[in-house]
């Protein structure tokens, strides 16, 4: 281990965590002047790599899985949708109850202007015409406890409860969909705020290329080897890379604070991320029909939609079923202050039916509300089902473009390095015009920039194919 070294190591793992290796690595040359081999190069950055990879800095970058965690835990629209989910599981343990028995306990006191009395009229005894008679006090006190239940309500308490149970269904369902669009908005964060890490690295990549093509033209011209147009060219290209520069961190640190956002952090704390494209080095493929298949099981707006139908219909039935007989039963026990009487309290049990013959259609017109309510929901599951078919197919087809896109920029960048490296010895023979130099640069630069996309609209299509088949 004498013999390596560990800047030039670490300068080659830079480069190739960025996914290309610079034209100028072929001229390495170590302390003293003699060439370095690339293959030395490369086991020293795997060694290199090893040795980062156990340090605590690689240990403290995020993973995908720990923002979705994060974000999860602290997102208001979760929080606000998993409160609702409680409001409804209250209502249903509310529409249950309605099959206990209740209890009520009533207690009063009394008073009256004058003593209640009643006028005896008894032809028999004359002499009693207009006696009044009392029969309770002016001031009593009185109390009771009473049962009642429900015995027969012609299915409106369980029409109740299953419209109850279907709307926690449903608002279940919305949490369920709140988390998978929440996923995938973090995904899109995380993988934006990875992409523009990428663009940086590759923008610096090119501004160096750039600068020093721009030496050498500059020393070639102070020579008299090369025109003065080719050194206002090369000028003009590097202004143009170091404002692409500045746009690309510009575009960084946007990216950084529209993902601080999702985790619930000052806008300019630092980001370290996992990069996610080792973990696609192989292409997913999936049959489009299974993933229909799959969205129309999994899918939670459809669900939902289904859901909120089953509830109106259901509450119909509740409200329909009280133009039918309902029965009932109570009992108690009473006691009102009356001396009077020659018992004042007691126990009591009665059976109680109501039925409303007559209420002008009201029952009816609001059952009718309910039921149109549930075919419009029942219509719009029709819809959502033809969008989520129409999503399902377009991110197939996209995820089955960037798979294939991957096949051609690997060696798209390849090509484009040996043809910079041609362009630049050209020139230097002076073979080449200074413009098949810049052209090159230009070339290698897009070249890179559609592998560093490829490879992240892959990983992105993946997972909003993973949302539209409804497993995100």
């Amino acid at each position: 281990m004498r013999n390596f070294d560990f800047r030039l190591a670490y300068r080659l793992h830079r480069e190739l965590f960025a996914g290309y290796l610079p034209q100028e690595v072929l001229c390495f040359r170590g302390k003293k002047g003699a060439k370095v081999s690339k293959i030395r190069l490369y086991a020293q950055s795997l060694i290199c790599i090893n040795l980062l990879a156990m340090s605590p800095f690689c240990w403290s970058a995020e993973s995908l899985q720990q923002a979705w965690e994060m974000a999860l835990t602290r997102d208001h629209t979760v929080a606000a949708s998993q409160y609702k989910q409680q409001s409804a599981q209250h209502q249903l343990s509310a529409a249950q109850a309605n099959y206990l028995p209740k209890v009520t306990l009533e207690t009063g006191y009394l008073r009256t202007e004058y003593e209640p009395a009643a006028k005896l009229n008894i032809p028999a005894l004359p002499f009693l015409q207009g006696v009044a008679l009392p029969f309770a006090q002016d001031s009593a006190y009185y109390g009771g406890v009473t049962v009642s239940a429900p015995i027969f309500t012609s299915g409106k308490i369980s029409s109740g409860v299953a419209a109850a149970k279907a709307i926690a269904d449903a608002t279940e369902a919305h949490t369920n969909l709140t988390r998978s669009d929440l996923k995938l908005a973090v995904a899109q964060s995380y993988i934006g705020v990875l992409r523009a890490q990428h663009a940086v690295t590759v923008s610096i990549s090119y501004i160096n290329a750039v600068s020093k093509h721009a030496s050498d033209v500059q020393e070639l011209f102070e020579h008299g080897y090369v025109a003065k147009h080719d050194l206002l060219a090369t000028q003009v290209t590097l202004a143009n890379a170091r404002q692409m520069g500045l746009q690309a961190n510009n575009a960084l640190e946007l990216a950084r604070a529209a993902y601080n956002r999702w985790m619930g952090r000052p806008y300019e704390q630092p980001v370290e991320l996992q990069d996610v494209a080792v973990d696609i080095a192989s292409p997913t493929s999936s049959n489009l029909l299974d993933l229909l298949k799959t969205a129309n099981e999994q899918r939670q707006e459809l669900q939902e939609l289904s859901k909120q139908s089953d509830a109106f219909r259901n509450q119909a039935s509740s409200v329909s079923a009280g133009h039918l007989p309902q029965l009932g039963i109570s009992g108690g026990y009473s006691k009102l202050q009356n001396k009077y009487l020659s018992e004042d309290k007691g126990w009591w049990v009665g059976v109680v039916m109501k039925w409303d013959l007559f209420d002008g259609g009201l029952i009816r017109q609001q059952a009718s509300a309910l039921s149109a309510n549930a075919q419009a929901v029942a219509e719009m599951a029709d819809d959502a089902r033809e969008r989520i078919a129409l999503q399902v197919r377009q991110s197939w087809l996209s995820h089955q473009e960037a798979n294939a896109r991957m096949q051609l920029v690997d060696k798209a960048a390849e090509q484009a390095d040996e043809s910079l490296a041609l362009a630049r010895e050209r020139y230097r023979s002076g073979l080449g015009p200074n413009s098949e130099v810049l052209d090159a640069e230009a070339s290698r630069l897009q070249a890179y920039s559609n592998r560093d996309n490829a490879i992240y609209d892959r990983e992105l299509t993946r997972l909003q194919l993973a949302h539209a088949a409804g497993s995100l």
